[in-house]
């Protein structure tokens, strides 16, 4: 009898014990919040800067802009997630609060199922969408897909993260993946390693982060510049892009079709924001003329004319502004600093495919048409396109590329 109750007593100490510790791991976990998920508030020296989030923003963003609830969206991939800053000087008190909601890595698609969803958390009322033109190429030989695409199984990983206005998910999906979400980041280990990181490089000055608002300051970019240079930078995404432009067979449409997910996507979100009258605002991405030469090289450049006659069609049936950024001039052309030159950038770019908030100011100040930067708005890059001005724009680029070949529209090519 009394080792009976000795071992109920052990048991009854241990789920105790159990239980106070995995209280204790949520608590420090909750304040910590090093995903930003909970929007629990940030505090100098202990959670300000969240080293983890970069890994779990498709996770943690849906949460920070139900929490931020934005007037003002930037959406799009990892370039403006970088480029595009909430508290640029550009934005007036009517487009405040302004959310950066950018997604590294995914699908056009998803970019903006998750501009829905922060645009409905807010009662938005108007959008800036980057395009990126490696976010339309499709494999031309792939198999036929149906149209058009189905997009609950599309977006089945991730919706029950999302409210979006006219969009039913069901209430099961979206108590499971929110449970999961949270509970997972309370009650995990993994959890807790990422807490304790996070306090302990809150002084460290170039720790990586993402703010309140989704934007990434870019500060790993920073360590690597510190630390090895930025020629490194653009060695490494060289590369990357020349071996992904690489790929045979890339271009805008699988064979036989005249669609795409990417472009129906976008003709998708268009007509949503013209129910919800959200103010659009499209625009292509700048890219290094590093970036612009590694297209030619691969043989891409008619399918980025091709597609930029796409998006401008699109663009014109909804009366979306759409603006190109894509130059080869002074802002485009800077020559990185060479290897051994630590600590040194220059001014508009992190490396080919990324361009700096600097970069992006100019930008903002274009389409918002703001005189919020010292340089004069009729000399900065970009171009607003439309039917009238496409053929002589992509031609005046064209010309800039030594031994690009003419590019004409397929309606020509046919005749």
């Amino acid at each position: 009898m009394e080792q009976s109750l000795q071992h109920r007593r052990f048991l009854m100490w241990l789920v105790a014990s159990f239980s106070l510790i995995c209280l204790l791991a949520g608590c420090i976990n909750y304040v910590i919040d090093p995903y930003g998920i909970f929007g629990t508030p940030r505090i100098d020296g202990l959670n300000a800067r969240k080293p983890a989030a970069g890994e779990r923003v498709r996770t943690s963003k849906p949460y920070m802009a139900t929490a931020l609830r934005p007037v003002t969206v930037i959406a799009g991939n990892s370039r403006p997630e970088l480029g595009l800053d909430p508290l640029s000087s550009c934005w007036q008190d009517a487009d405040q609060p302004v959310f950066n909601t950018g997604i590294p890595g995914a699908s056009f698609h998803m970019q903006t199922q998750y501009a829905k969803h922060a645009l409905s958390a807010g009662g938005g009322k108007q959008v800036l969408l980057a395009l990126d033109f490696v976010d339309f190429l499709e494999n031309t030989q792939a198999k036929p897909t149906a149209a058009p695409p189905d997009w609950v199984s599309l977006s089945r990983t991730y919706a029950g993260r999302l409210n979006i206005r006219d969009e039913a998910v069901s209430e099961w999906q979206r108590f499971g993946t929110r449970a999961k979400d949270k509970l997972g980041s309370l009650f995990s280990l993994n959890t807790l390693a990422d807490s304790l990181q996070t306090i302990t490089q809150q002084s460290l000055p170039h720790s990586t982060d993402r703010r309140a608002d989704g934007f990434n300051p870019g500060r790993d970019y920073e360590a690597i510049i510190r630390n090895e240079g930025q020629h490194v930078l653009f060695q490494q995404k060289n590369a990357e892009l020349s071996t992904r432009l690489a790929r045979p067979a890339l271009g805008l449409f699988i064979s036989g079709q005249d669609y795409s997910e990417s472009f129906e996507s976008l003709k998708a979100f268009l007509s949503w924001a013209k129910r919800e009258k959200v103010t659009v605002r499209l625009f292509v991405n700048p890219y290094h003329a590093d970036y612009l030469n590694i297209i030619q090289a691969a043989g891409l450049w008619p399918v980025l004319e091709d597609w930029k006659r796409q998006i401008t069609q699109i663009a014109g049936d909804f009366n979306a502004p759409l603006w190109d950024f894509n130059t080869l001039d002074a802002y485009s052309s800077e020559e990185p600093p060479g290897r051994g030159q630590r600590g040194k950038s220059i001014r508009w770019y992190w490396e080919p495919a990324h361009y700096k908030r600097e970069m992006g100011e100019l930008m903002l100040a274009k389409m918002l048409d703001k005189p919020c930067v010292s340089e004069d708005l009729t000399t900065l890059p970009g171009t607003r396109l439309n039917s009238e001005n496409l053929e002589a724009h992509l031609a005046a680029l064209r010309s800039q590329l030594p031994g690009t070949t003419a590019s004409v529209p397929n309606a020509a090519r046919q005749e």
